[in-house]
């Protein structure tokens, strides 16, 4: 009988609801990931500042991190498990501290192969950059073109990955089925509906949401995870007060929301309030709605020229980009099929190695 290989992923500071593009590729790649062996996945502990929103530098969280990985807990189920792989996802994706973190995991796992998975694209200052070339992992997984050139540059072994999606679980909706959820959800039958769903936090730019609100015949609903900041009363406020339909909180049936809509709007213009290939564009793919989406991340290489996506450079052009959609929708659903988290798990479990 043949021994599975041990696969070991560390995570940090997931929250008990999966509602965050971080926690959910954690919880969809460690359920991928079970195909190709045994997966022990090790979380470290939330950080205290996310739950009173105090501000925190680059270098207290870098240092708290690192504690985190040095903790005796870790590095006994590491030993324990003596894995063959070692994927480490960083939420602060590639800076020199997480690149310190990595080799830690790595020496801790005495010799197994550590993939470090990238989310967001970081610029590194040149000190960085020189540090870099003695800490690679040894294989580096990024989301953009980009920064594949520029890490593989510094002599990182480098490939892209993208996020996967559920392809089973977000559909297209069938006939009869977009009233019926519409009327579950108490969101008006006879009008257009323009989702986003995402967080209730500045950078994420929902204020575009609110011209389209005000135009007649069209119902904006967004829907919010549990992460909050201190401008989330506010901004709340004003989306109430424009008449943006608001759902909040972790939605275990958040699939049913996007066969109820007509188009996916996704207002965030910068890779630092979103992971590079947003987990809702895709899932909106999947259940076949139409993105107008701002121009960021891993969008225009992977979609800039697709049928049914149109990518623009400001708000005003993003509401007129949705009044097109809605007046000649597409099908994207086709765009969705070759995103997989099975493909994802090959790639970091070392199946098929770039």
């Amino acid at each position: 009988m043949t021994t599975r290989p041990a696969l070991f992923l560390v995570a940090e500071e997931v929250g008990e609801l999966a509602d965050e593009g971080y926690a959910k590729v954690v919880a969809e790649l460690g359920r991928a990931m079970t195909r190709h062996g045994t997966v022990v996945t090790h979380v470290t502990p939330q950080s205290e500042r996310e739950s009173d929103c105090r501000p925190e530098s680059r270098l207290q969280a870098g240092v708290r991190r690192m504690r985190a990985v040095m903790n005796r807990t870790l590095r006994s189920k590491l030993r324990e498990a003596r894995p063959s792989t070692v994927v480490y996802l960083s939420r602060s994706s590639i800076t020199l501290s997480a690149l310190v973190r990595s080799r830690v995991l790595k020496s801790t796992a005495r010799g197994a192969r550590l993939v470090m998975v990238a989310l967001q694209p970081r610029r590194m200052r040149w000190p960085s950059k020189l540090a870099s070339r003695f800490l690679w992992p040894d294989l580096l997984l990024v989301s953009t073109t980009d920064e594949l050139h520029k890490t593989r540059g510094l002599g990182a072994k480098v490939d892209r990955m993208v996020t996967g999606v559920d392809l089973d679980r977000f559909r297209p909706a069938q006939p009869g089925e977009k009233t019926a959820l519409r009327e579950k959800w108490g969101i008006p039958v006879e009008t257009s509906v323009v989702l986003h769903v995402g967080h209730l936090t500045e950078g994420r730019n929902l204020e575009a949401v609110l011209p389209l609100a005000e135009r007649a015949g069209i119902t904006a609903v967004v829907v919010t995870s549990g992460q909050r900041e201190r401008a989330s009363d506010r901004i709340e406020q004003q989306l109430r007060a424009g008449g943006v339909r608001l759902i909040q909180g972790f939605l275990p049936d958040i699939a049913e929301i996007y066969r109820l809509a007509d188009c996916y709007i996704f207002p965030t213009a910068s890779t630092d309030y979103a992971i590079a290939m947003p987990l809702s564009i895709l899932e909106a793919m999947a259940s076949d709605l139409p993105i107008a989406a701002m121009r960021v991340g891993a969008l225009p290489e992977r979609f800039g020229n697709a049928d049914g996506v149109l990518l623009v450079d400001s708000p005003a052009e993003l509401v007129d980009a949705v009044a097109r959609l809605l007046r000649e929708p597409q099908s994207t659903r086709r765009l969705s099929e070759s995103y997989s988290w099975a493909a994802v798990a090959e790639q970091v479990a070392g199946v098929r190695d770039p």
